[in-house]
């Protein structure tokens, strides 16, 4: 375990003749990152993302299961489609570094449990039902060939190793990045997905759990919602009126993730959403007249907000945020919330026992900390307790892919954490509920 495999010696003839590359890929649930490496200067050469095109099949792992239960066939489908998708984004980052894909002699994986069996073809049902065990937990060593990958014909593939049933190598990845087990304190790292995981860091050592937060702070299930890619609103400010930055300075295309943060800790701090949910057009707080244009009814005849109106907007068209998107969010932060209540509970310790919150996830470059705790996505912590980590599962997949060290770490990551199934833990149901309901006077 930890040696890459290299029959062929694929390695020291690129060094002799060329340079080896290699790739790493995170495969979320929502979407899909490869980091194209030059593995002499282990320089990042280019960083390609999408859509999981599995998403067509359910916007969530147990709709995919489910999907996966319907026939035996869609195993295959569903394998198909995301190895044809991890075949286009190599072909996407080779193009953008000017090499071919048959230089690319190693890949390294990372997912969620769910992701890592359908990439190999394993049917992942088992995961739907009790005790939710994973066919395997093991690091996975082959030809990449074998996975459907279309790159050098010898070039290998390695899985990063499991830890449960809903923690997967994704989370193994953000431990060996964040160097969690090594960190002094009680250390919190949470990497927020459409399946949030959450790690404790205590004397105990390290403990993992996995909550069901739903793809919204991915721009899943949000009325305008989109990735954090180019022209979405990823800043929301509030002045006289809204100001929104989006990503590239390009015009609106919709609202990704940290947007949503933004967006809903303004509209509480201005008092159009109230510590339920609630978003008022006729708020009892006076309302600048620029920001009150802005709220409206719908079609349905429920509460929206205009973000950008279709002078602003790529699609000429006008960007909200609606009733339904807050309750989304509200899911999204209760199902992470209570995960860390639950991790922190098991260890008897209390949020204010936290040294250091570590915050993975695909929110892009920017996550306002601030609007963060103002939801209640995160514990209200000190401001320097509090660290932003853009794609932590991907840096441990980079790792993965240079170091033989790293590799021997992680597998023994993934041994050594214990972990929590929050399925009928006692209490977890109504810890969940009193998490839906925003803070009142948090970050204010």
């Amino acid at each position: 375990p930890g040696q890459w495999r290299d029959p062929q010696g694929l390695i020291d003839q690129a060094s002799e003749n060329a340079t080896p590359y290699g790739i790493a890929f995170d495969i979320g649930t929502t979407t899909v990152v490869g980091y194209l490496i030059n593995l002499t200067t282990g320089a990042t050469l280019a960083c390609v993302s999408g859509l999981n095109p599995q998403t067509v099949f359910g916007g969530d792992l147990i709709s995919r299961i489910s999907y996966v239960a319907e026939k035996p066939t869609h195993v295959r489908k569903l394998h198909q489609r995301i190895a044809t998708f991890l075949n286009d984004l190599g072909k996407h980052a080779c193009e953008r570094a000017g090499i071919s894909r048959a230089e690319i002699c190693r890949v390294t994986v990372v997912g969620n449990t769910c992701m890592h069996h359908l990439l190999l073809g394993i049917d992942p049902t088992p995961l739907g039902h009790a005790p939710y065990e994973p066919v395997f937990k093991a690091s996975y060593h082959c030809p990449a060939r074998e996975c459907g990958l279309r790159l050098n014909e010898d070039a290998q593939l390695y899985l990063l190793p499991i830890i449960a049933g809903f923690v997967g190598a994704d989370t193994v990845a953000m431990i060996l990045s964040t160097e969690l087990g090594s960190r002094p304190g009680n250390v919190v790292a949470a990497d927020i997905g459409t399946n949030a995981e959450v790690v404790l860091k205590c004397d105990r050592g390290l403990i993992a759990c996995s909550s069901p937060a739903g793809p919204a702070l991915e721009g899943g299930q949000i009325r305008d919602g989109m990735r954090a890619a180019f022209g979405a609103i990823d800043q929301v400010a509030v002045e006289r009126d809204i100001v929104i930055h989006t990503i590239g300075d390009a015009p609106a295309l919709g609202i990704c993730g940290s947007g949503l943060i933004d967006a809903v800790a303004a509209l509480l701090d201005l008092g159009i959403v109230d510590k339920s949910g609630r978003m008022h057009v006729e708020p009892e707080t006076p309302l600048p007249a620029a920001i009150a244009a802005r709220l409206r009814y719908g079609e349905d005849g429920s509460p929206e907000f205009v973000l950008a109106r279709p002078a602003d907007s790529g699609n000429h068209q006008d960007i909200v945020l609606s009733q339904g998107d807050i309750r989304q969010l509200q899911l999204a932060k209760a199902a992470i919330m209570s995960a860390v209540q639950a991790l922190l509970q098991q260890a008897n310790l209390e949020c204010d026992d936290v040294d250091t919150f570590l915050l993975a996830g695909g929110f892009g470059n920017y996550l306002n900390i601030r609007s963060a705790r103002r939801i209640g996505l995160i514990p209200d912590l000190a401001g320097d307790r509090i660290q932003y980590i853009a794609n932590a599962a991907g840096l441990g997949a980079q790792l993965a892919l240079l170091s033989d060290r790293c590799r021997r770490e992680a597998e023994t990551i993934a041994v050594e954490t214990k972990h929590l199934s929050l399925a009928g833990l006692d209490g977890f149901r109504k810890r969940y509920l009193g998490a839906m309901g925003f803070p009142v006077g948090i970050g204010q």
